[in-house]
């Protein structure tokens, strides 16, 4: 850990979200954040001189007023909570004020903190302590944002799980088989004559299964950052094959104009809906076909873009009017991109098959009537399936971000490199090269050895206060 970054001074930032509310949160953690409490604290509204002094026991929430040393003005009527280190959030002596919440009160209280002796804390910087103080790994400390920004119960499911140590765990667990592994080669580099060359047939199995793990992991990242940014699903077809019937039946309210006439959507809606805990953006694009009408010709433009732009497409077909040249417009459009075909109207008693080469090109084939809602519940199964990797995201329970994925990723890279090596016989010197890069990239994405670059950009993205 970076020597400079553990700082010794006390910060204050009020914890709640701007505006009016029942209360309001100011936060104090560092050295000097009870004797400011001490300062300002009563458990009487009497006058300064007269007030009741209040001995700060620890994790004990007490009732009492705050003044301003100064003026012995009394500023609110407050409940106080002091936390003793280390057993406190960042690890060092934590103070909670609730007070009432108006915007001003909490900031005369913060005011109050500054001026005895706090300065003002900076993004993610409470959080950043706990990391600092050993409380919580990196994985924790970024597991804390995707809680704060979480939209959907499934989203606060996964970051609760990462932020009770899940990912890092795992992390760990394969750090920590091959830091052994390490061990015992740099052992035998050493002391050949006492310990010996480590053999390589046993190496290969620890290499394969480390390998195949970090791989899973550094595979949840696609499906977390579904669960993070939201599902950009865009709905496709030609004119008229139930684009908009099934945007309002997914959302279950009448968000896009129906009719019978084709062309009715001349440019893309998007909507954002909560599909099992998963937030998926649904995109009702524009129908395509060959037209000479001008503002349907861009409609019909912004559906090739939304197309680009999305994670996942629904081809929607009308078996009323086959597959012909309009559907094969947009199989040309969506070829190479994840999408489910999806036959619709069949509350009209029609059905198609579709050819071969559409069908294989397709996650799945499914068929639904946008009308009723029939066969609704298999289409959302099946985005589901796909935003969670095929189930593979509840196997693991959590979800890498971006940057813990890239570093298993390397870490995988670095143990394939030492597959290599093994199978060509070189020397121990240099699988301890291979193997000391995949233990670094493991040891970063956990925060036990990580540049302070690094850390900063973390806790950029936090809120002040948190």
């Amino acid at each position: 850990m970076p020597e400079t970054m553990i700082q010794n001074d006390t910060i204050a930032a009020i914890s709640t979200p701007p505006g009016t509310g029942a209360i309001a949160i100011v936060r104090i953690s560092g050295p000097k954040s009870l004797e400011i409490l001490s300062e300002i604290f009563s458990c009487s509204s009497a006058d300064r001189d007269q007030r009741v002094q209040w001995s700060a026991r620890s994790h004990e929430a007490i009732h009492g007023y705050i003044f301003d040393p100064e003026s012995s003005d009394l500023v609110d009527e407050v409940v106080a909570i002091a936390y003793h280190e280390p057993s406190t959030y960042t690890g060092e002596d934590l103070v909670e004020i609730n007070c009432h919440g108006s915007p001003l009160i909490a900031r005369e209280l913060l005011g109050l903190a500054l001026r005895l002796g706090a300065r003002l804390a900076c993004a993610g910087e409470f959080t950043k302590r706990s990391f600092l103080a050993g409380r919580m790994d990196l994985t924790q400390a970024e597991a804390v944002l995707d809680l704060i920004e979480a939209k959907t119960s499934r989203q606060s499911r996964l970051a609760i799980s990462a932020l009770d140590g899940h990912l890092g765990r795992e992390i760990k667990k394969v750090r920590a088989i091959l830091m052994e592994v390490l061990a015992k080669l740099i052992a035998g580099i050493d002391f050949p004559e006492e310990v010996g060359e480590l053999p390589r047939d046993d190496l290969e199995p620890i290499i394969e299964d480390a390998r195949k793990r970090l791989l899973d992991l550094a595979d949840t990242a696609t499906s977390g950052k579904f669960m993070r940014e939201g599902l950009k699903l865009a709905i496709v077809g030609r004119p008229n094959a139930g684009k908009s019937s099934l945007l309002n039946q997914l959302l279950k309210f009448e968000r896009a104009i129906v009719t019978d006439i084709p062309g009715t959507t001349r440019d893309s809606i998007e909507e954002l809906v909560d599909l099992n805990g998963i937030p998926v953006v649904l995109v009702d694009t524009a129908g395509i076909r060959s037209t000479e009408d001008t503002v349907e010709k861009i409609g019909i433009d912004r559906t090739r873009q939304a197309i680009t732009a999305s994670d996942l497409a629904v081809f929607l077909l009308d078996p009323t009017q086959g597959f012909a040249d309009d559907e094969s417009k947009i199989e040309a459009i969506i070829e190479g991109r994840p999408h489910l075909l999806v036959i619709n109207k069949i509350d009209t008693g029609e059905d198609l098959d579709p050819p071969a080469r559409a069908k294989e090109a397709a996650l799945a084939l499914l068929h639904i009537s946008a009308r009723t809602g029939s066969g609704i519940e298999a289409l959302t199964s099946a985005i589901e399936s796909f935003a969670t990797g095929g189930g593979r995201l509840a196997e693991t329970g959590a979800s890498l971000n971006d940057r813990q994925a890239d570093l298993c990723r390397r870490a995988a890279d670095s143990l394939e490199l030492l597959r290599q090596s093994v199978e060509a016989d070189m020397l121990d010197d240099c699988l301890a090269t291979d193997l000391k890069e995949a233990v670094h990239c493991l040891s970063e994405a956990c925060g036990d050895e990580v540049t302070e670059e690094v850390i900063s950009e973390v806790f950029s993205r936090f809120c002040i206060g948190k």
